[in-house]
């Protein structure tokens, strides 16, 4: 992992939101957004969560508390920052859509480095191999951008009715999009760790097979979870999911 200098490194405060800290916790929860989305995304989770779990959602460049930072994703800051807050005390990844596939390579980065996470939780995900868009859509201008939105399922009624948050989530997003659109998959040892897929039953962007794909990268347990619902199933089976999280690291023994 290459050393960020520290122009490259922003305010810890900045780069995790903490909605409800535990800092008496055993166990760190760091989560991914999706494509365009920030920190926010998890404000509630810490309150569907055991009291030995606190959760530290990864606030990217470019939206909410950083929307005056130029946006963008550099994994080698992301890691440094998780290690220098929890040195050798034990984390945990989840991340949902283009957030799983951050956090399964920040895993594969920082496990490189001898700092495995004890899970992976990757969430509306197809296998990494299959991530690449079928679409590029980082360079379509903003009405080209929010028509493929809507045809995605991405953007609810509410924020359809706020163009000017539209307006201000487009950079973040294409810079996400960008970032995904380069991606390649490469193939490495896997994981050593527990890895568990959660997927909505209707959610077009990924079918069973594909989810079934992330078992080749974990030599430990793999687990499937399945819900009623679309790509963004999470808003309405929050309290299911963080149930079986919790659950799953039960069986690990913490």
């Amino acid at each position: 992992m290459n050393s960020p200098t520290a122009a490259q490194v922003p305010e810890r405060d900045h780069c995790f939101l903490r909605a409800h800290p535990r800092p008496d916790a055993r166990l760190t929860l760091y989560c991914l957004p999706h494509a365009g989305g920030g920190a926010s995304a998890y404000r509630d989770w810490s309150c569907g969560l055991p009291d030995w779990i606190t959760v530290a959602a990864v606030q990217l460049p470019g939206r909410e508390n950083r929307m005056r930072e130029r946006p963008g994703i550099n994994l080698d800051v992301i890691a440094a920052e998780i290690l220098a807050e929890q040195g050798d005390r034990p984390f945990v990844l989840f991340g949902h859509s283009n957030g799983a596939l951050l956090a399964f390579e920040l895993a594969r980065l920082l496990a490189e480095g001898g700092s495995s996470p004890v899970y992976l939780g990757v969430s509306g995900a197809p296998h990494p191999s299959l991530a690449v868009p079928r679409r590029a859509v980082s360079g379509l201008n903003d009405s080209a951008l929010l028509a493929w939105l809507v045809e995605q399922g991405g953007v609810s009624d509410d924020l359809l009715a706020r163009p000017e948050l539209l307006e201000l989530m487009f950079p973040a997003l294409r810079a996400d999009m960008a970032w995904l659109e380069a991606y390649r998959y490469r193939r490495r040892p896997p994981l050593d760790c527990p890895v568990s897929a959660f997927v909505g039953e209707e959610d077009r962007r990924v079918l069973a097979q594909e989810l079934a794909g992330w078992s080749e990268e974990t030599m430990g347990v793999f687990r499937q979870r399945h819900y009623s619902g679309g790509h963004f199933y999470l808003a309405e089976h929050l309290p299911a999911l963080l149930g079986d999280i919790a659950e799953d690291l039960s069986d690990l023994g913490f």
